[in-house]
């Protein structure tokens, strides 16, 4: 009996244990540890024909693919979609159903597999050693920045505060953004004006990137309300004028676990209308003081997802 057990384990211990894919990804959305934890359990098989994956990310798509050691490989073009979540999960799907299908035989990757009608829903899978899990982005943020600003004049400085919707229409969302500059104050004639021109901007968005950094951009028109107050003149007065423009920029943005994220920002205010501060003179021509028509705006700010 005991030579019996014996031979039993050692023909136990000599058994191939079983191999799982390997799963590599170009991006960290997602992450080849976030696919690879979402196959498990969808998928707990041997790994016929020692079947590697990889996971491309691309502007608008994601195509995984399978590789074999022998010769057949097979690909898979999807839409990507905003949560990180999401495409590991759909990843792990196209992945699990060509090794459910295939036989011992690599060729048999060159068989068309139908992905799942419907994606059930998430199972319990571990967290990744080492791997921070994003929560899902959020379709609204209130945020707010300062910057700095450079222009024909010189430079200045802002305060800003914004409220995005996210996902409108696809990748799609919108931005409305208050703009308050400090007031600044130019010479005009025998003497000076104090303008400041707080700006209303609403902006087109689009992520660019997806995962822990985000990179988006944005345009769109923007409406300036200008106020000038003469000092040191016979005669001071207070006048507004309505302005408008053009918003377009880009911003750095990193997600934590939480729902804050911190970005940097590099915009530009265009005003395709000439604008001047005028005094004038009674004998004389006027004195004009033209306003710049162009600003150049850096700054830092924060997010924070409402819901």
């Amino acid at each position: 009996m005991i030579r019996v057990v014996a031979l039993g384990a050692l023909c136990l211990t000599a058994m191939p244990a079983l191999a799982a894919p390997l799963v590599t990804s170009d991006s960290d959305c997602p992450s080849a540890a976030d696919v690879t934890a979402r196959l498990a359990g969808l998928w707990s098989g041997d790994n016929p024909g020692s079947i590697a994956a990889h996971v491309r990310v691309e502007v608008g798509q994601m195509t995984v693919e399978l590789v074999s050691e022998s010769e057949a490989t097979a690909s898979r073009t999807l839409p990507t979609e905003p949560e990180c979540e999401s495409r590991a999960q759909a990843a792990a799907l196209v992945i699990a159903s060509w090794l459910d299908t295939m036989t011992a035989d690599p060729l048999g990757l060159a068989v068309p597999v139908e992905m799942p009608p419907a994606v059930p829903t998430s199972p319990q899978v571990r967290t990744p050693v080492g791997e921070t899990q994003l929560p899902a982005q959020a379709r609204f943020s209130l945020g707010a920045g300062a910057f700095a600003s450079v222009d024909a004049l010189g430079a200045g400085a802002t305060l800003s505060g914004e409220a995005a919707w996210l996902r409108l229409a696809g990748r799609f969302g919108l931005a409305a953004g208050l703009v308050l500059p400090l007031p600044r104050e130019m010479s005009v004639g025998p003497g000076s004006a104090r303008w400041w021109r707080p700006v209303l901007a609403l902006a087109l968005r689009a992520p660019l990137t997806q995962g822990t950094w985000i990179l988006d951009g944005g345009v769109g028109p923007a409406f300036g309300l200008l106020v000038v107050a003469g000092s040191g003149f016979d005669q001071n007065d207070t006048n507004l004028a309505a302005s408008w423009g053009a918003t377009a920029g880009v911003r750095l943005a990193h997600r934590s676990a939480s729902k804050w994220a911190y970005w940097a920002e590099l915009h530009t205010l265009i005003w395709p209308a000439a604008q001047n501060i005028r005094n004038d003179v009674a004998g004389s021509a006027p004195h004009l003081a033209a306003l710049p028509r162009i600003e150049v705006q850096l700054g830092l700010g924060f997010s924070f997802a409402a819901f």
